[in-house]
């Protein structure tokens, strides 16, 4: 007999018998566990079937907190706040989240499924159509993001960790933000430096200081979102950097010599995110409103290289 009271749900174990691998622990009360879709700071996250009491089936995401989890009270804190915070926010442009479930195993959020994956999945992917970041799909993301900062921040929330694995998409592609986590109220207490939870290569430098952000810290992850998506890289090495050489380093303004964009995507991105935040956009409406005019600089770009090549079709067809 194989006990698998230990082991993590839909974990790969070896049969003692066969000795070929098996998957278990795939169902956890009303919930079937199809997929490993994510892998989040406080649980991962699965693609899974929902069968409610009369029969109704709906896919779902599932993000799954184990009781034997390390940091499991933090962790569980993280959910919560997730919880009340998109729920609160509760915006067409924001994951929505359904419920929370807590019990001697552990805890279970459940929200809407996104099909389309995240933008880092999109960032990665080895398919070059996949992908579809050129410059005006990159600034239409940046609207909808946006779109969702301006919600919660009517709400009174700051996002706090802005970055690609958290824009996530439909199935039709449309981009909604996810993972409140880290989200607070920009009345709380400024984050712990000895402890920073939230992702270093997107994270404002005032952050690492101990503020504890606000639309313009938000607006500075969102440009280097924008920037890892157009160049394929994020905008700093940060990989084993303490907080202080982390906040020497994001007192540089990011290279832009990677970035291959029209001149107002690039004084979008200077501003977006420059060490200062007193010289960021002041505000959502700001910032939308020249995220709008790269965006239609950038399409005119578009339909001008579309026309070039309709033209050289019609001259080889006109040489046949």
């Amino acid at each position: 007999m194989l006990d698998t009271a230990r082991e993590p749900f839909f974990s790969m174990v070896r049969c003692p018998r066969c000795r070929s691998e098996v998957r278990i622990k795939r169902r956890i009360g009303p919930y079937e566990l199809l997929e490993i879709a994510g892998q989040g700071g406080s649980g991962r996250v699965f693609r899974a079937q929902y069968t409610t009491e009369d029969g109704a089936v709906s896919e779902v995401a599932l993000k799954v907190l184990e009781k034997s989890s390390p940091d499991y009270e933090e962790h569980l804190m993280l959910l919560r706040n997730e919880t009340v915070s998109a729920q609160l926010v509760d915006h067409p442009t924001v994951v929505k989240v359904l419920t929370l479930e807590e019990d001697d195993h552990g805890a279970r959020l459940m929200m809407e499924f996104m099909e389309g994956g995240s933008l880092h999945e999109r960032i990665v992917s080895p398919d070059a159509e996949a992908r579809c970041l050129d410059e005006a799909s990159v600034l239409r993301i940046g609207v909808e993001i946006l779109d969702a900062l301006a919600a919660a921040e009517s709400c009174g929330i700051v996002h706090r960790d802005l970055k690609p694995a958290n824009i996530l998409f439909t199935r039709d592609g449309s981009a909604k933000l996810g993972d409140f986590g880290l989200a607070r109220s920009t009345a709380t207490k400024p984050v712990d430096q000895s402890h920073l939870l939230a992702t270093p290569d997107y994270v404002a430098p005032e952050m690492l200081e101990g503020f504890p952000g606000d639309i313009r810290s938000d607006l500075y992850g969102l440009g280097c979102c924008l920037y890892h998506a157009l160049s394929s890289a994020p905008p700093y090495e940060t990989e084993g950097l303490s907080i202080p050489e982390l906040l020497t380093l994001k007192l540089r303004p990011i290279d832009l010599s990677r970035v291959a964009v029209s001149p107002a995507t690039r004084e979008l991105l200077v501003r977006m995110t420059d060490p200062d935040p007193r010289k960021r956009f002041a505000s959502h409406a700001q910032a939308r409103s020249a995220i709008l005019a790269s965006l239609n600089v950038a399409e005119r770009k578009g339909v001008g290289f579309g026309e070039l090549v309709k033209n050289l079709f019609k001259v080889k067809n006109c040489n046949r």
